[in-house]
């Protein structure tokens, strides 16, 4: 099992950020996993050590953001159901074969900063250095840094320093599940007039999004190139997502998920709104390049 180090837990101490065992807040057999849990004033998350894989967001006096599966396992190398799991160093399928949505998300990342801020937000700083699994999928040398900072708004801010010795392709995406209470009638909009890559079934058909967006049907949208702002309205209020990334996923597989085992038929409380740099949005990292994109989260 992934363990914080001495070092790391002096880190959560001084921040008033706590260590749990997964098994302790979503029960479940075996060790599980080591999470952080960051609280404060204004809000709180949760989220794993293995993947920097943010599992819940709670404004003060708010409802929960993110979507966690019912059916969610905390296991070693398997990603999370749910909240924001990080797809990098590539997104999707990739062509030789190699797991989707490359390895972020399945690696240990490290603690190495926290820290109270003097406007009541705390951040909680973890970074991913190469090893022998990493070097396996993307022999590169690389550091991947992700900031996670609490508050009535939730800010991630991803930095990637490409350290090898040629120009490789890259791409990433947040892969954030928000929590609804009917996918069927939340609205989703800041979309209107994009370009769409509609990929279910491997169809890979382009569109122009017009108006608001609404889920009726399994859907997995490639959004290209869209404005910094969407929102997903439902009767409980409104989610804002706000990044500089170009490009948003929108998914969510219906009744399809059946036939997925850590979704059934939990998908109908779910929709992924997902920023990042995908498809043609993607771009190529040459040596030395640094990477930085932010995403905020909130709710009104």
């Amino acid at each position: 099992m992934q363990t914080l180090s001495a070092f790391d837990s002096r880190l959560a101490d001084a921040a008033g950020v706590s260590v749990a065992s997964s098994t302790e807040i979503h029960g479940g057999e075996g060790a599980g996993l080591p999470m952080l849990i960051v609280e404060n004033a204004l809000g709180r998350a949760e989220l794993t050590l293995q993947g920097a894989h943010l599992t819940s967001f709670v404004p003060a006096g708010g409802r929960e953001l993110l979507w966690l599966s019912p059916k969610a396992a905390f296991v070693p190398g398997k990603a999370v159901r749910g909240g924001i799991p990080l797809c990098l160093p590539w997104f999707g399928g990739h062509p030789e074969g190699k797991p989707a949505h490359g390895f972020g998300r399945n690696q240990p990342w490290t603690l190495v900063g926290a820290e109270a801020l003097s406007d009541g937000t705390t951040r909680v700083t973890l970074e991913l250095l190469p090893n022998d699994a990493t070097r396996a999928l993307w022999p590169h040398d690389f550091v991947f840094r992700l900031a996670v900072t609490v508050g009535s708004a939730l800010t991630l801010a991803l930095r990637v320093e490409h350290r090898g010795e040629v120009t490789v392709p890259f791409s990433c995406a947040l892969h954030t599940y928000f929590a609804v209470p009917d996918v069927t009638l939340a609205d989703i909009d800041g979309l209107d007039g994009c370009t769409y890559i509609n990929t279910v079934g491997g169809a890979n058909t382009r569109h122009a999004q017009q108006g608001t967006l609404r889920l009726d049907a399994p859907t997995d949208r490639v959004y290209l190139d869209v404005p910094a702002v969407q929102t997903i309205r439902t009767a409980q209020g409104t989610t804002h997502i706000e990044s500089d990334t170009r490009s948003a996923v929108v998914w969510n597989p219906g009744d399809f998920a059946l036939n997925i085992a850590d979704v059934g038929e939990a998908y109908r409380h779910f929709v992924c709104v997902e920023r990042g740099d995908v498809f043609d949005d993607a771009l190529t990292l040459a040596p030395g390049d640094v990477y930085e994109k932010w995403l905020t989260l909130s709710f009104s």
